[in-house]
């Protein structure tokens, strides 16, 4: 038995999520506890699960909070050496822990930990990034901007060696130790969805904590199971991102630079979607949820 406890965060994944355990399942060594926190599916369907996986520690939330929220409230319930955070639409083949956490341990200064990430057709996902500055939450700047200040960090380079260091690593798989964990005082629950693997991060960062990818080992990720369940669902996690993006830059960024990136992401985004909406209600919809927000946002700072 592994020294790990692996955290799983469900929104009505449940599909994707009786995969994900059966290949936890499958694992050649079991890992010492798998929790699934429930954000409050409340479709009827949990109970079931709770019958059928019971080696599952299972978490029944009250309420939505997010996924940090759900994150920290599993994380709480492990008490092992390591900590796995992993999405529900994922799927580990079966050698994936037997040999990542023993050579995990070999390296101390391996700190935020993920690997490689295919979709269904086994494309690679590219489950990292940049942190974001003031500009490039355009993609075409951040693509652009990554080639030419930042060539180390281009897709091209991340997966040209077995081992490579990217400046954040997605939340859908995510490998550390409890102590670690501890000292960037988990996830920040500011976050509802998106940007809190950027923060998390970006807080490792500041620690002097490394995030790394080992190309060597690899998983299954289908992306955006509980976020594109149907249109209502995908215009709010849409619009998410956007909220999401500004909490970043309050929290992060500082003077007349913050002001410039709150300015600027609205500016851009009001275009975009006002432009799309044209052609696309749903780009409606997420302005109408983005326009009190800014409202609200911008009010605060004057």
């Amino acid at each position: 038995m592994i020294d790990i406890g692996i955290i799983i965060v469900n929104y009505r994944s449940w599909s994707k999520l009786e995969s994900c355990l059966i290949s936890l399942y499958e694992q050649k060594e079991k890992a010492k506890k798998v929790i699934v926190v429930d954000n409050l599916s409340d479709d009827g369907i949990l109970e079931s699960f709770v019958k059928k996986f019971k080696w599952v520690h299972w978490i029944k939330n009250d309420s939505n909070a997010g996924f940090a929220s759900a994150c920290n409230l599993g994380a709480n319930a492990a008490s092992t050496q390591w900590l796995l955070f992993l999405n529900p639409d994922t799927r580990l083949p079966k050698n994936c822990l037997t040999t990542l956490i023993p050579y995990c341990n070999q390296y101390p200064d391996y700190h935020l930990i993920t690997i490689k990430q295919l979709n269904e057709s086994g494309k690679n996902t590219h489950p990292y990034g940049i942190f974001p500055n003031i500009w490039n939450s355009l993609g075409l700047l951040r693509s652009l901007g990554r080639l030419i200040f930042q060539p180390d960090q281009t897709k091209k380079a991340m997966v040209s060696k077995p081992i490579t260091f990217p400046q954040w690593i997605s939340g859908s798989f995510v490998l550390l130790r409890q102590e670690h964990f501890n000292l960037l005082d988990g996830w920040d629950e500011r976050f509802w969805m998106y940007c809190e693997d950027i923060d998390l991060s970006k807080r490792a960062a500041e620690k002097n904590l490394n995030r790394v990818l080992l190309n060597e080992w690899e998983c299954i990720h289908s992306h955006g199971v509980s976020s594109r369940k149907n249109k209502k669902i995908k215009i709010l996690t849409k619009a998410e991102v956007i909220k999401s993006t500004h909490i970043y830059i309050e929290k992060h960024f500082a003077g007349k630079t913050k002001k410039l990136a709150h300015q600027w992401l609205r500016v851009h985004k009001f275009i975009e979607l006002s432009l799309l909406g044209i052609i696309d209600p749903s780009k409606r919809e997420i302005l109408k949820i983005l326009i009190p927000f800014w409202h609200q946002l911008f009010s605060m700072q004057v």
